[in-house]
């Protein structure tokens, strides 16, 4: 939401998180977790070597990649708000989907091509490194493995998809094996089931638990590596020091050198330079029993983004332990000043539910009527954190020695935050911003936070002038 101030809209400070939140149908799976109502030492520290704030996949996947690096600081404490992962990622899709080629266009356009191609080849190198670490770990997360249609809903779309992959392979980007074009419409319609798609690429990806992932990591740091996780502690403010920096929460002050950001859409509270340049946004998402045409021997075998034009898209993922579907999306059918700047994720949104509970009879051929009990189990309501250039700020926060941020996920967070988390912990051990192997555009450089602002009116607006798609 904004303000008016000279005339001019100013966007407000997103606050903290809803004390009360709606739970997803990951967190209402995972109601007996330990790290429910988790503090690890009954009375907050004092001080410690390294801060996290936020414990999310980014929050754990630093305390994870720090902790088991080498030279790990010996007092880790993170914050959290409320519950372990009861922010944006235990209430996302589960979606592990690279941008293989999809947004190319746009970030050329914007970083130039060496960022645009550095932007995807890092997508897929986080979908390797999940996968890495989930079988280095042994975690049990659901986690699959396989492929995934982008589906054309119109001739615009269509057009969208098709240069940007022109694009991209004129520009040797890689496409050999990874991405499939499917430019004949029956054929389109056929192999994604999709009555109204108009061409459809295919590429890798995967889906997970999320809150499973997370819990694992975390409960890994806690038990063998020294985390302390203090939960139901919301960081109301963080002051510099002498040599560090001094966090204050309702349960007293933590002072430490060095404190790493991972509060996503929540950051611009603790980081004022940040308001505007990270929007909280809110989304919906569902699960859905499947019909019998889509259960057994007949689950999708890809999960699925449809999309009308540049950014009004669903995402879908079934999932092949249950069958069970997750569905998200519909943006579209609500004003834009219903979701940028909203942080209550404890109500959802009448319209959307609506949407979410028709979008598989009006656009999945053959699905059919749904029997008692199928359709629509629950839906949901998370807060994403999106940036006007759809790429995430991370690294070493300006002016502020010893601060660090991973945040401004876009909705694309599955995609991105392992990779940056590890880049976070390397920077955390004194490495350069070079050896992390992430693009150089994610930095949160003076020239980034002083481009302008995001209001409500304009972050669709961005995205559709530089060509950058919202992403899923």
């Amino acid at each position: 939401m904004s303000t008016i101030v000279n005339g001019s809209a100013q966007p407000n400070p997103p606050g903290y998180p809803h004390p009360n939140p709606c739970i997803s149908f990951w967190l209402q799976g995972t109601r007996s977790s330990q790290l429910i109502g988790h503090r690890t030492t009954d009375k907050l520290p004092e001080t410690a070597d390294v801060v996290i704030i936020g414990s999310g996949i980014s929050g754990a996947a630093v305390a994870y990649f720090l902790l088991t690096g080498p030279n790990p600081p010996e007092k880790v404490v993170m914050l959290e708000a409320r519950e372990a992962c009861h922010g944006a990622t235990g209430r996302n899709g589960g979606h592990c989907r690279p941008d293989c080629y999809r947004g190319y266009k746009g970030y050329k356009n914007h970083f130039g091509k060496e960022q645009a191609l550095k932007i995807l080849r890092n997508e897929m190198d986080t979908l390797n490194l999940v996968t890495e670490v989930i079988d280095k770990e042994g975690i049990d997360c659901d986690f699959w493995r396989g492929r995934s249609f982008d589906i054309a809903m119109d001739k615009e779309c269509r057009e969208f998809f098709h240069t940007s992959l022109q694009e991209f392979i004129a520009d040797g980007g890689p496409t050999e094996g990874i991405v499939e074009w499917i430019g004949d419409q029956e054929e389109a319609r056929k192999r994604t089931r999709t009555s109204k798609a108009v061409a459809a690429a295919e590429f890798p990806a995967a889906s997970l638990w999320p809150y499973k992932l997370v819990k694992h990591l975390l409960l890994l740091c806690i038990g063998k590596h020294g985390l302390n996780l203090q939960t139901n502690t919301p960081a109301r403010s963080v002051s510099q020091t002498e040599g560090g920096w001094s966090i204050h929460t309702d349960r007293g002050d933590i002072k430490t050198e060095k404190v790493v950001y991972a509060s996503n859409a929540f950051t611009p509270t603790l980081l004022p330079e940040f308001l505007g340049r990270i929007a909280p946004y809110r989304g919906q998402c569902s699960a859905i029993i499947p019909t019998k045409p889509f259960s057994g021997k007949n689950i999708m075998t890809h999960t699925f983004s449809h999309r009308w034009g540049l950014n009004d898209f669903d995402y879908t993922i079934q999932r092949p332990k249950d069958g069970i579907i997750i569905h998200g999306g519909g943006r579209w059918k609500v004003p834009i000043e219903l979701l940028v700047g909203h942080t209550d994720d404890s109500e959802k949104l009448p319209v959307l539910t609506e949407h979410l509970n028709g979008f598989m009879k009006e656009n999945l051929e053959g699905w059919g009527e749904e029997a008692l009990g199928e359709g629509l189990l629950v839906d949901w309501t998370g807060i994403m954190g999106y940036t006007p250039e759809a790429v995430p700020y991370v690294g070493a926060v300006h002016g502020k020695p010893g601060a660090f941020i991973t945040a401004g996920h876009s909705g694309h967070g599955m995609a991105r935050t392992m990779t940056c988390s590890r880049g976070i912990a390397a920077l955390l051990r004194g490495e350069s911003y070079e050896s992390t192997g992430l693009p150089e555009c994610f930095q949160p450089t003076p020239e980034r936070l002083n481009s302008s602002k995001i209001t409500v009116e304009q972050l669709w607006c961005e995205a559709d002038k530089t060509g950058i798609p919202l992403m899923h």
